[in-house]
Order: C-alpha cells, then sequence, then structure tokens
C-alpha cells in the first residue's frame, strides 16, 4: 500500500512539474522583432510610432497594449510599415483587429489610386497580420520586396 501512495505522488509531483513548465509564453524584445522584420521590409524614409500613432492612426488605445515598437514609410504612395505591439493581457484579439482594419483602410485608400500607385496597393492588400502569444506583429512590405522573405522574418523574430 505504501508503494502504491509513493507511486501515486510521484506521478502527481511530476504532472504538476510539467504543467508548471510548459505554461511560459515567449517574451520578445518588439523593438528587435520590429527592427528584424523591418530589416526585409524596404520602408522608405521611415518614421517611428508613437503613442498618438498607434491611438489615432492605428486605433490601438494605451490600454489595449503594454509595449509597442516599429516604422512606417513617409512616402506618400508607398507602401511600407512594421509594428509590434506586446498586447494586455488577454486583448491580443483586439490589437489584431485594429492592426488588420488599420491594414484594410490602407487598401481602400491606395484602391482610388491604385492606376497611380499600383505597387502601394498590391504590397498593402497582401500585408500581413500575425500573432503569436501576447504579440502582434503587422507588417506592411515596401516596393520590391516579395511576402514570402517577410514571413520567414516574422517566424524567425518570434521563434
Amino acid at each position: 500500500m505504501k508503494r502504491f501512495f509513493a507511486a501515486l505522488f510521484s506521478v502527481c509531483l511530476m504532472g504538476i512539474a510539467l504543467v508548471g513548465c510548459s505554461g511560459s509564453s515567449a517574451n520578445y524584445n518588439v523593438s528587435d522583432v520590429a527592427s528584424s522584420v523591418a530589416a526585409v521590409c524596404n520602408i522608405q524614409n521611415p518614421s517611428d510610432y508613437t503613442a498618438d500613432d498607434l491611438t489615432f492612426t492605428v486605433s490601438i488605445p494605451a490600454e489595449l497594449y503594454e509595449e509597442f515598437a516599429g516604422q512606417y514609410t513617409t512616402v506618400n504612395g508607398q507602401s511600407g510599415a512594421v509594428l509590434v505591439v506586446k498586447a494586455a493581457s488577454g486583448k491580443v484579439d483586439d490589437v489584431k483587429a485594429a492592426m488588420e482594419a488599420y491594414r484594410d483602410g490602407l487598401v481602400a485608400q491606395f484602391e482610388t489610386y491604385k492606376e497611380d500607385f499600383p505597387v502601394g496597393y498590391e504590397q498593402n492588400k497582401q500585408g500581413r497580420v500575425v500573432t503569436k502569444g501576447d504579440y502582434a506583429v503587422m507588417a506592411l512590405a515596401g516596393a520590391d520586396v516579395n511576402y514570402d522573405d517577410v514571413d520567414k522574418a516574422i517566424d524567425a523574430a518570434l521563434k
């Protein structure tokens, strides 16, 4: 009987140890992730995202995120932006939805002028919004960038 309880206790401890170790989520440096992805996105004349940009341009209010980093192009008619956001706990879907709405809004703007800016239109249309854990990444590549390279950069940065 003692052996049975000792074995049962050991199994329970093993289960607790596995659950405790497997529940951790990765932590990423948002600046490092943004730099890695931006390196392949060909962002012309980049400017850093600010908290005001997140709130008023991308529509991500401060209560939805803990930290962010990224850049966007300041050249009219060009595509190019990378934004990495660590969402507040349980808010990554809200951040993703805001990023997708922002991307879709850019596509709608460029659609009006797609004859004048066909590259910007196509690149924004193919833009990526990816999540992993509490992190959301938006990548809108500039001209002459293949999105296969962007996908690889995102995957490598979020290992």
